[in-house]
């Protein structure tokens, strides 16, 4: 199974310190999948200071005509991790934090789709026919989560329809699942909105936020078995 970490830096999505991850991850490489740019610099100074390998994600929404889907894109190489900084900026100046399919015909990107979030998920949870053309791609890879969500069933069971090569992952959003109601607040906290009801830890109105299986603990556990 690979654990995919994001940090803090993606706002409102997780509360893992760099230097949290960077203690919990083990072997040589840091494998992590970040809604933002910000903390790629720390990142690599931080796992060169550990002699560790970076394996840095950008997750994104991609247009194709009018259909949007997260995707989850990996640098292969410096040449990569250029391209994906054009991309990223581009997307965010100029196209409302979106990018285009055709940007992800690229030989130094690797594609992946989240297993939530994905047009896969989209599609079976808002009744219509949500399709990103991937069969366009070079090699892309779905990432198969189990974290005890009642769709996720749905969703395996989509892209095993659809003849999707797999791969087994966590999402890793905190260290403990003891940590999961601190992540609700943060989470609450980073969703308020102009004239909606303040959230509170009573009622944090987290859609989809019914699982305390994102967490270094369960990867933990779940590999030992």
């Amino acid at each position: 199974m690979t654990p995919l970490f994001k940090s803090h830096f993606s706002i409102g999505k997780s509360i893992l310190t760099i230097d949290k991850i960077i203690e919990l991850s083990e072997g040589e490489e840091v494998i992590v999948v970040e809604d933002c740019f910000y903390s790629f610099r720390k990142f690599v100074n931080k796992t060169n200071e550990s002699n560790k390998s970076l394996r840095f994600g950008l997750r994104i929404d991609c247009k194709a005509d009018s259909e949007k889907s997260k995707v989850v894109i990996f640098a292969k190489n410096a040449q990569g991790i250029k391209s994906l900084m054009k991309l990223y900026t581009k997307a965010y100046c100029y196209n409302d934090g979106c990018c285009d399919f055709s940007d992800l015909k690229n030989k130094d990107f690797l594609i992946c789709f989240p297993f939530y979030d994905s047009f896969v998920h989209k599609s079976i949870h808002n009744f219509g026919d949500h399709f990103l053309p991937f069969n366009e791609l070079e090699n892309p890879i779905f990432f198969e989560e189990d974290n005890s969500h009642p769709f996720d069933y749905q969703i395996k069971r989509q892209l095993k329809k659809m003849g999707c090569e797999t791969t087994k992952a966590k999402t890793i959003l905190y260290e403990n699942k003891s940590d999961f109601p601190s992540f609700q607040c943060y989470k609450a906290s980073c969703s308020r909105k102009v004239g909606r009801k303040p959230p509170s830890f009573e009622a944090p109105e987290l859609e989809d936020c019914s699982s305390d299986r994102f967490c270094w603990e369960d990867f933990k556990e779940t590999n030992e078995k």
